[in-house]
């Protein structure tokens, strides 16, 4: 069976919601953003799911979105940067999706956080800078595991990733269509 849904992972600032939405718009696909269903769902936003219920809590809503995202067709489905972190997610991802890894370097990140506010909660405590290495560092190769293709968006603009990740959908579908 063909899997009609593109997901994209990496790291918070990596690109995944711009990319995605213009990714969509190109493949002819739906646009779904994880963080904002499970926003819809609990009527609060992320950042006051952390502060109410925990990181638990959050992970517990992410996982039931990532199940029925998995499950409809013809999406580009843009995650959130954790969402690799249980393997349930990278399997219901798999079953339905290409799955493709934006890479971002820290110092991309720290440049596209801007100004600080409580917006990501995971930032919080120490300094910023070392906060989104330890992350990065952490979850790296949990993204390395969950890829199956990987586009390293350092330089390059909205529109160049766009044109990559395509591209090699393109690669992949032919790929797969010889074996």
């Amino acid at each position: 069976m063909q899997r009609s849904n593109v997901a994209l992972i990496g790291f918070m600032c990596a690109g995944k919601s711009a990319v995605g939405w213009r990714l969509a718009s190109r493949l002819g696909k739906a646009f779904v953003e994880t963080d904002s269903l499970i926003e819809g769902r609990a009527g609060i936003s992320i950042a006051e799911i952390f502060a109410r219920w925990g990181e638990q809590r959050f992970r517990d809503l992410e996982a039931e979105v990532v199940r029925d995202v998995s499950a409809g067709r013809d999406s580009v489905i843009a995650c959130g940067g954790g969402v690799v972190l249980r393997p349930e997610n990278v399997t219901c991802l798999k079953s339905g999706a290409v799955v493709v890894h934006l890479v971002v370097s820290a110092d991309s990140v720290i440049e596209r956080l801007g100004s600080p506010s409580d917006v990501r909660p995971l930032l919080s405590g120490s300094t910023r800078e070392q906060r989104v290495t330890e992350l990065l560092e952490q979850r790296r190769p949990f993204y390395t595991r969950a890829a199956e293709l990987t586009v390293d968006t350092a330089e390059l603009s909205v529109d160049e990733v766009v044109e990559r990740v395509a591209q090699s959908l393109g690669e992949h579908e032919d790929a797969d269509s010889t074996e």
